[in-house]
C-alpha cells in the first residue's frame, strides 16, 4: 500500500523537475575538481552539505551513485527526480530511523556502490555534521570524500530552512573534491563528536577550495 495517495501531477511533476534540472545544468559552465580520486577506489562516499544537493543532482547523473531519502511526502518527490536522473535510492533517514537508513546504506557500499549523503539532515541545523556519514566509513572502511560548491550566481529559495538554491543560466560553478578521509572502525561519543567536526572542517575547506578555482577562473 502507498504511503500517500498520487494524482497523475505527483507522478509526473518530479520527472519534470529532473529534466528540467538536466538542462539547467547544461547551461551552467561547470568544473569538478578531484571526482577523478574517487575513481582509484573500488567504492567511494561523497559528503555535502544541504542545499547544494540541485547541483549535484545533475552532474552526477547516471554513475549509479546511492542516495538516502526520507519516507516524507517530499523525500517521495526527491526519489522519484533522483530515480529519473540515473542514481539508486534507499528509503530511511539519518536522524529519525537511523540505523533503518543505516543498514541500508551498508548495504550499497558493501555491493559495491558509491553512496553520497548530505551531513546536516535531514533537519539540520544547518552546516552541522550528523554522525551517519562517519559510521558509514568506519563500518565499511570506504574513503569519504567531502564536496564543496561555489557558484558565480544563483537563486537561493530563501524560505527553506537549508536554503536550497539554483545555479542561474550561463553562470560559472565549481565543484571541488578534497583528498578523502579515512576513519577508524571504533569512536566513543567524545570521539565521535571529534570526527564529525573533522568532516565539518573539511567541508569548508572544500568550499573554501571551490570559491578560489572560481575567483581565478577567467
Amino acid at each position: 500500500m502507498a504511503l500517500f495517495r498520487k494524482t497523475p501531477f505527483d507522478r509526473h511533476w518530479p520527472l519534470w523537475a529532473a529534466r528540467f534540472l538536466w538542462f539547467l545544468s547544461r547551461m551552467v559552465r561547470t568544473k569538478v575538481i578531484g571526482f577523478d580520486r574517487s575513481r582509484q577506489f573500488p567504492v567511494s562516499l561523497f559528503a555535502h552539505w544541504h542545499g547544494d544537493e540541485l547541483v549535484h543532482l545533475p552532474h552526477f547523473s547516471n554513475l549509479g551513485i546511492s542516495l538516502l531519502v526520507s519516507h516524507s511526502k517530499d523525500g517521495e518527490i526527491m526519489a522519484t527526480a533522483a530515480r529519473a536522473l540515473g542514481y539508486r535510492v534507499t528509503r530511511g533517514s539519518s536522524s529519525r530511523g537511523a540505523v533503518g537508513g543505516l543498514l541500508a546504506l551498508l548495504q550499497e557500499v558493501r555491493t559495491g556502490h558509491n553512496t553520497a549523503l548530505a551531513v546536516d539532515g535531514p533537519r539540520g541545523p544547518r552546516g552541522v555534521c550528523k554522525p551517519g556519514i562517519v559510521r558509514l566509513a568506519q563500518k565499511t572502511g570506504a574513503p569519504l570524500f567531502p564536496m564543496g560548491v561555489a557558484a558565480s550566481r544563483k537563486f537561493v529559495f530563501k524560505k527553506t530552512w537549508n536554503k536550497v538554491y539554483l545555479p542561474l543560466p550561463f553562470s560559472r560553478q565549481v565543484i571541488y573534491l578534497t583528498e578523502p578521509l579515512y576513519f577508524s572502525e571504533k569512536a566513543n561519543p567524545e570521539e565521535m563528536d571529534a570526527l564529525c567536526r573533522h568532516v565539518e572542517e573539511e567541508l569548508h575547506h572544500a568550499e573554501h577550495e571551490a570559491q578560489r578555482v572560481l575567483a581565478t577562473w577567467h
